[in-house]
């Protein structure tokens, strides 16, 4: 991979952590993303629950290649789910959905505890 690609990948790997952190949710850039054993992917980010680390493997094309066949399959659909035979589903969502899914997971984690906490505050 040439430099001017390298810089290319740290730059979206940023601006995609910076986004992230923007939505209240934890993210950092991967150090040497990809190039040691273990750290394949280029961010980490703790989506789902906190504590929890997620990988984000980060993609961007100049000209879109690879991506326009996925953009005209989605269409105007909210989400693209892609099986391969033998495989669990691939989904594909655009980053809007992806955020609303993330926030309506978040109200849901704090509604429970909410919940638990009055239940143990009534007992």
């Amino acid at each position: 991979m040439g430099r001017s690609q390298k810089q290319k990948g740290y730059r979206v790997e940023r601006k995609i952590v910076k986004m992230l952190e923007a939505e209240g949710i934890k993210a950092r850039r991967q150090p040497m993303s990809g190039a040691i054993l273990g750290m394949p992917h280029d961010v980490v980010a703790e989506i789902m629950e906190e504590g929890l680390k997620d990988t984000i493997e980060v993609k961007a094309r100049k000209s879109g290649e690879g991506f326009k066949t996925l953009k005209r399959w989605k269409g105007v659909a909210d989400v693209l789910i892609l099986v391969e035979d033998n495989e669990m589903p691939t989904v594909v969502v655009s980053w809007n959905y992806f955020i609303n899914l993330i926030n309506k997971n978040k109200r849901e984690i704090k509604s429970e505890s909410t919940s638990k906490d009055y239940q143990r505050a009534k007992s």
